[in-house]
């Protein structure tokens, strides 16, 4: 299966492929072109391929957070 995610530019691409590249080695392969992150999720069954999106979904979600602007509160 694959899955594409778009990013704000090249940088926060590769900025995010960096923080989940490492996540599931065995089950996710894939890499930046430009923008867009592309992610190869391979598994030996459904079960194991939901599992393994969930994580990847998961980690991509904590690395957009970590990488957004703060935003500071109104005083």
């Amino acid at each position: 299966m694959t899955v594409e995610h778009r990013a704000p530019s090249p940088a926060h691409a590769a900025a995010l492929w960096a923080s989940v590249a490492a996540d599931n080695p065995s089950f996710v392969d894939g890499g930046v072109d430009g923008d867009l992150l592309r992610f190869h999720v391979h598994a030996p069954n459904a079960a194991s391929l939901r599992q393994t999106l969930d994580d990847l979904l998961a980690a991509l979600g904590v690395a957009e957070r970590a990488a957004a602007p703060t935003r500071s509160s109104p005083p």
